[in-house]
This record gives structure tokens, sequence and C-alpha cells, in this order.
């Protein structure tokens, strides 16, 4: 594994802390100013977005709707650097103030609660977003009866 940088770290760190306070503030341009332009997105539902347009209208959408009034808040649960310019980052995220639960989605909290995969490549030394991958998390299954 290639040496970490701790201002690489610092950076990506920023980033996420910068995602979670563009989210409070239904800032859809903010939220996604680090997607590259050829990103993938993926959401709970598996609807697959390309690019940062998409990426950023649909959570444009999101803030309007759905998501509208919550908060978003994510830990750094692994973060790993494939080679000096590329980090796969994976969060536990909580989306909490919901209105509802989406669809589908059970919670002892009244929070969605994901795990979020983030690829990071950096460019001309700045980092951005190649790939995101959100699933929601589900109960552990129940072990049979012994």
């Amino acid at each position: 594994m290639p040496a970490t940088d701790p201002s690489d770290v610092k950076a990506i760190e920023d980033l996420i802390a910068a995602e979670d306070a563009a989210w409070g503030q239904r800032d859809a341009a903010a939220f996604s100013k680090a997607v590259l332009a050829d990103c993938v997105f993926t959401n709970i539902f598996g609807q697959v977005f390309v690019g940062h347009d998409a990426f950023e209208a649909q959570h444009a959408r999101i803030f309007a709707t759905i998501y509208r009034g919550t908060r978003l808040r994510q830990t750094v649960t692994h973060l790993r650097f494939l080679r000096p310019d590329i980090a796969v980052v994976d969060t536990e995220a909580a989306v909490s103030g919901l209105a509802r639960l989406p669809p589908g989605v059970t919670s002892p909290d009244g929070a969605l609660h994901t795990r979020l995969m983030q690829v990071f490549v950096k460019d001309r030394g700045a980092w951005g977003i190649a790939a995101y991958h959100n699933v929601d998390l589900k109960p552990p299954p129940v072990p049979p009866p012994a």
C-alpha cells in the first residue's frame, strides 16, 4: 500500500464534512462540488446516475422533496489509498429529521442509516469523486433457533 500523506487524508475528510454541511443547507451545487464529470452514482434504491449534472440534479430533487429539512452525518469507517492519487472511503451515514422513511427502509430510531462508498481521485492537486455508491443498512439476520 502506498504511503499516506496526512494532507491528503485531511483534504478527503474535509470534503466529506463539506458534504454534510451542504446537505444541511439543501445546497445541491455545494453538495456536488467535488463530483467529477463522469462520476457514477448509485443510490439506495439501486438507481444509477452518470455524470456530475445528473448527480446534482438528483440531489436538488431530493433536497426539495423526501429529504427536505434533514441532516446528514457521515463517519469515516475506512479510508484506503490504492495509489497516492486514488482513495476508497467508506462511511456510515445517517440522515435524520425525516418526515418518513423511504419505502422499504426500516430503522429503530427513525433515521436512514446507510453505508456509503466514495472513490476519490486526485488530479492536478485536487481531490474529486469518481464513484459514489450508497446502500441502506438492513437489520442483521435473525439466527435460526438452535
